[in-house]
């Protein structure tokens, strides 16, 4: 069974998030701060991660690129910062998703199953060297 890391600080928000992922049929870790994710990234190497941009220690774009010096697994941004500009950088940068907090769970798991089936993705195993 797939697994999503979900990278929020926002309690509410990630609860929310575990709960559509998990209806969805996949696992879920769960970190508050982009330390802590880019740790459990490390740790477990899920299928695929959830990042917000705006967290402590490091935001999201810190985390996208500390993740991308050794692993490919897909990722995709969920923020409520979702203008046009971000969008573009996240899309610039290779991120596989970016999408607003104000999303459907039906909008999440979609896109989640898209990226998952796609084939484009590596697997859980799948790091740089």
């Amino acid at each position: 069974m797939p697994v999503i890391l979900v990278v929020d600080d926002n309690p509410q928000m990630v609860k929310l998030m575990q709960e559509m992922v998990h209806l969805a049929g996949y696992e879920t870790e769960v970190a508050f701060s982009g330390l802590e994710g880019l740790d459990k990234a490390r740790e477990g190497m899920p299928d695929l991660i959830l990042v917000d941009l705006m967290m402590p220690e490091i935001d999201g774009w810190e985390l996208f690129h500390r993740l991308r010096e050794f692993t490919t697994i897909p990722i995709i941004f969920v923020t409520a910062y979702d203008t046009p500009q971000n969008e573009a950088k996240a899309i610039a940068l290779g991120a596989e998703g970016f999408i607003g907090k104000d999303l459907t769970p039906i909008q999440l798991v979609q896109h989640i199953k898209f990226v998952l089936e796609s084939g484009s993705q590596p697997n859980r195993n799948d790091v740089l060297h």
